[in-house]
């Protein structure tokens, strides 16, 4: 919590602010109030976004898949394939630079879906697989078409490969999603939510220290919830992105 004398932060059991001395006991109630009434603002604005892309959704279908395919699908796959082209045939350099291209580019894309959009990673996971499909295929008819061969993949291996460079683009999207939630939950906020912890939250906080207030208590349960909350969004977002790479750029390395 943050003193309101001197804007120092300070312990949420303490009674008085280590930093200017001044008594907060009688400021308490009237802190807690406001960083309740902060995550219910918060909560609400958030709650307020999705309904409106969900009314966009249904009130204007035909516009709003449009706008959609283009910025989410339709933008990445011509990136995509452009950089495959440039990569591949214009400088003829090692395919590891397009792989790597291939997850930095749908990373900023599933960012903005979740963040602009306010579209949850389900979405994004969809939306993944959707511009991998499509800019994969697109990649193969560029070489089809200079090298004179199939389109299609003419063995088991180069159908592994093909399906795994899918994969490791739809991954990059997905973890463009997941550090867009990562950011949203890091960024400055009240850590005292509105909802009560979890049982296990309140366990923990029992363990966590010396025997507190009820209020005391449920303030350290609920940070030792957050927490635990934005570690899990912060292992999926690297698991995401540690699946993007491998699946890039194994058959490379291999």
């Amino acid at each position: 919590m943050e003193c309101p004398f001197c804007a120092e932060d300070f312990n949420d059991e303490a009674l008085v602010c280590k930093n200017c001395g001044r008594d907060l006991r009688l400021v308490r109630p009237f802190i807690d109030e406001n960083l309740t009434l902060v995550a219910q603002i918060e909560e609400l604005q958030l709650q307020v976004d999705k309904a409106r892309a969900a009314v966009n959704r249904k009130m204007a279908p035909v516009a709003f898949w449009s706008n959609h395919s283009v910025i989410y699908v339709l933008a990445p796959v011509i990136l995509l394939v452009a950089a495959h082209f440039l990569i591949v045939v214009a400088l003829d350099i090692s395919p590891l630079y397009l792989r790597l291209a291939s997850i930095v580019i749908p990373l900023p894309f599933g960012f903005a879906m979740l963040w602009f959009s306010h579209h949850g990673v389900p979405w994004s996971i969809l939306d993944g697989i959707f511009i991998g499909l499509i800019s994969v295929t697109g990649m193969l008819m560029v070489v089809a078409f200079m090298d004179n061969v199939s389109v299609l993949p003419e063995n088991v291996r180069e159908l592994r490969e093909t399906s795994e460079y899918v994969v490791s683009i739809a991954l990059a999207n997905v973890t463009g999603a997941v550090v867009a939630v990562l950011v949203r939950r890091m960024l400055p906020r009240t850590l005292d939510a509105t909802g009560a912890p979890s049982a296990v939250a309140i366990t923990l906080a029992r363990m966590a220290g010396r025997h507190v207030g009820e209020q005391a208590l449920r303030r350290r349960a609920q940070k030792i919830q957050d927490n635990l909350g934005t570690i899990a969004t912060a292992v999926a977002a690297v698991a995401a992105g540690a699946g993007s790479i491998y699946t890039g750029v194994r058959a490379l390395v291999g």
